[in-house]
């Protein structure tokens, strides 16, 4: 009985003590003491714990988030093809029927230069011939004074002007009793021919 009396007695001894303990935000202890105790977090810490968990679990999202950034760095963004946009080529202004004239005197008054460097005899390199008793000196040549040309509109496929080129070939002689003096004689025009040549405008140009 007196046992029982004096444990009684310690238990509202400790009662008080208990409460003012859980009062405190203290740790709570069972009051039998027993080897096996209770800890229960007071509420601040139980606050601390939960931001700890929050900044854990952040931490780990930010560390994931960097691994993925340089795998995703490391492949080749897709490529785009740009088709580059070719503008329509301008359509070429034909010439006019001036234009084309003037082309063809231009043309004309070059070949007239050109035959006559090209014609054989011509007045630099002369030819001579005997002829019973005299010698008979002569040379071929193209008058550039007898040019003349002319344009038409062309009636087939294949040309849209036709051009015409007229002149006159000439013969020059030269009579004397000596090949010298048949040379160096005074040449007159003995035969004279009228050429007409006809060429195509084709392509912006003339062609011979």
């Amino acid at each position: 009985m007196k046992q029982g009396r004096i444990a009684m007695a310690a238990k509202a001894l400790t009662l008080p003590v208990t409460l003012a303990l859980v009062l405190a935000g203290a740790v709570c202890v069972s009051p039998a003491g027993a080897a096996d105790s209770a800890v229960t977090a007071s509420p601040a810490q139980q606050t601390k714990k939960a931001a700890a968990q929050t900044t854990g679990k952040t931490a780990d999202k930010t560390a994931k988030a960097a691994t993925q950034k340089p795998a995703q760095a490391g492949k080749a963004a897709p490529k785009t093809t740009q088709v580059a946009k070719v503008a329509p080529a301008k359509k070429s202004v034909g010439d006019t029927i001036e234009e084309v004239h003037n082309k063809l005197d231009t043309l004309a008054r070059a070949k007239l230069r050109h035959m006559n460097e090209s014609l054989r005899p011509c007045q630099t390199r002369k030819d001579v011939v005997q002829n019973g008793h005299e010698f008979v000196a002569r040379y071929l040549a193209v008058d550039p004074d007898s040019l003349s040309t002319d344009v038409h509109d062309a009636q087939g496929p294949g040309a849209k002007y036709v051009g015409l080129i007229v002149y006159h070939e000439q013969e020059f002689e030269s009579r004397a009793a000596t090949k010298e003096a048949a040379l160096a004689g005074d040449f007159t025009m003995v035969k004279a021919r009228r050429v007409t040549e006809i060429i195509r405008y084709d392509k912006g140009k003339w062609i011979d």
